[in-house]
């Protein structure tokens, strides 16, 4: 237990800015990781603070968003690294692309996992054309959500398959710990009362 956390602790501070810039730039990319940073997080100041236990269901949960929320910054650095030579904002109008890519890597590893049949020449053109729109710096279109959604039904059955990602899970798990993930502003219209 001791060692999971040390290597959280190691890996938050490398990655923290990181993660705090996309909080900060309100990217797509952030909400879609928050629930696992979020969980682990809490699950760390558990353990430091009140001396939270990790019996062996908590740390399966921390084991497995480590490695998940590893491999998904470091997908990220990567492009930003690589198609944006390290110019964050250039990497920004692009976030939503980025999290399309991880979403049908997710997407591929389910469906690989459950044995589910897949047109795979569809999948590599879906994940293509998003890899294009970041390497010729094209303009993200306004119904790429559309389009994505539109294409990922044609790639697998939904009557056959239904995909509860890692994310959806660790969604459940904040809920369950009581961790609010999205706030909402309030905003009053009209005079102040």
């Amino acid at each position: 237990m001791e060692k999971i956390i040390k290597e959280y602790n190691q890996w938050l501070k490398d990655n923290q800015h990181f993660i705090l810039h996309l909080r900060e730039h309100d990217s797509t990319l952030y909400t879609r990781l928050a629930p696992i940073y979020e969980v682990l997080n809490y699950l760390a100041e558990e353990n430091e603070n009140n001396g939270l236990d990790f019996d062996d269901d908590i740390y399966k949960i921390f084991q497995i968003g480590l490695e998940y929320l590893h491999s998904q910054i470091a997908t990220c650095k990567l492009y930003l690294e690589n198609a944006f030579k390290n110019d964050f904002h250039h990497f920004m109008e692009y976030d939503v692309v980025v999290s399309y890519i991880l979403y049908l890597e997710d997407l591929k590893y389910e469906i690989i996992e459950n044995n589910i049949d897949y047109k795979k020449q569809s999948l590599d053109k879906l994940v293509s054309f998003l890899e294009n729109l970041m390497s010729d710096k094209s303009e993200v279109p306004d119904n790429l959500n559309i389009y994505v959604d539109s294409e990922v039904h044609k790639i697998v059955d939904s009557t056959e398959f239904h995909f509860h990602s890692i994310i959806d899970i660790f969604v459940e798990i904040a809920e369950t710990l009581g961790i609010q993930l999205y706030y909402e502003d309030d905003y009053l219209i009209g005079k102040d009362i």
